[in-house]
């Protein structure tokens, strides 16, 4: 089939998530990262999708490598696609040479040189040859993982891949959100697209789906149909897990705060350490109360901008 879903979904994604605050969450994580002292040099980002968050993993100014993992090749050959284009178009790249290899990258100018890779591999079942220090992910992609066998595989790779004194950041719907979400339809208009969207929630099962029918403004072009779901865990189903791969510490956030993580929080940050005292090396209580009230001003006025 010349067209296929994946590719189509592709290239409407930016549009359809557009209201999502990356560069918020990275605010965010640039505050965690503070907290716990980590200047990384290599990062892993799992499920990076169209490479939102791998752009804005750029202004860290300790990084030297990228690599930027999805599933689906689509995604990252249009990730690669905007880098090119924002390197050439954006002011913000306009400093950098843009070196292209295959499917990795080098942006250089006279005081940086950064390398960013991307990989097409399953984030339950990926290897790299080297070790990162700081290993992502964002945007509940975590939760697309509905059985927990393909979880534990995930934290298992991770842990393989991350350095000892490195660690693994990631964000989930948490089960009270995935119980609370409301099953309802409404339609998205794009320029060239009308995306039909359905929620459809199993409280028993702990299951969030989202029915999307994507229909182009082409006569030539079919409609693209496809089942997205996420499953929400307990917090203690992940901390086993999490112990299982070979994490001997863990803190667990209500997402954009520094307040503890609880199974009716809203979206739940987890900080995993390989070391048991890496997480102790950290800026102290009274810094993690500056982060947190900090976090949720921030919060508080970007969720302003979605309600006016």
């Amino acid at each position: 089939m010349k067209y296929s879903y994946t590719t189509y979904f592709a290239e409407i994604y930016d549009e359809v998530m557009k209201n999502v605050p990356y560069q918020y969450w990275f605010r965010y994580l640039k505050d965690i990262l503070k907290y716990y002292k980590c200047q990384p040099n290599k990062i892993l980002e799992l499920a990076s999708g169209t490479s939102n968050m791998t752009f804005n993993l750029i202004n860290l100014e300790s990084v030297n490598t990228i690599t930027a993992l999805d599933l689906s090749k689509a995604m990252i050959s249009k990730a690669a696609e905007k880098l090119e284009y924002r390197t050439l178009n954006q002011k913000k790249f306009e400093k950098f040479n843009l070196i292209k290899n295959d499917d990795n990258y080098q942006l250089q100018n006279s005081s940086r040189s950064l390398k960013i890779k991307f990989s097409v591999q399953n984030m339950i079942d990926f290897s790299f040859a080297e070790e990162f220090d700081l290993i992502l992910s964002f945007f509940d992609s975590l939760n697309y993982l509905t059985d927990i066998d393909q979880l534990q595989g995930c934290f298992d790779n991770a842990a393989s891949s991350l350095s000892e004194s490195g660690l693994f950041i990631f964000d989930m719907n948490s089960i009270g959100r995935i119980k609370t979400i409301a099953e309802k339809s409404f339609m998205i208009e794009g320029d060239n697209y009308e995306c039909f969207w359905e929620d459809i929630v199993n409280e028993k099962e702990n299951l969030w789906q989202v029915k999307l029918k994507i229909c182009p403004d082409n006569d030539q072009l079919p409609c693209f149909e496809e089942v997205h779901s996420e499953r929400g865990y307990k917090i203690k189903t992940i901390l086993r897990l999490l112990k299982h791969s070979g994490f001997k510490a863990v803190d667990v956030y209500n997402a954009f705060s520094f307040a503890r993580g609880k199974n009716n929080s809203d979206r739940l940050y987890f900080v995993a350490a390989l070391d048991e005292n890496r997480l102790q090396n950290n800026e102290g209580q009274l810094k993690k109360i500056y982060y947190s009230t900090k976090n949720r001003i921030d919060y508080f006025l970007v969720s302003l901008r979605y309600l006016f």
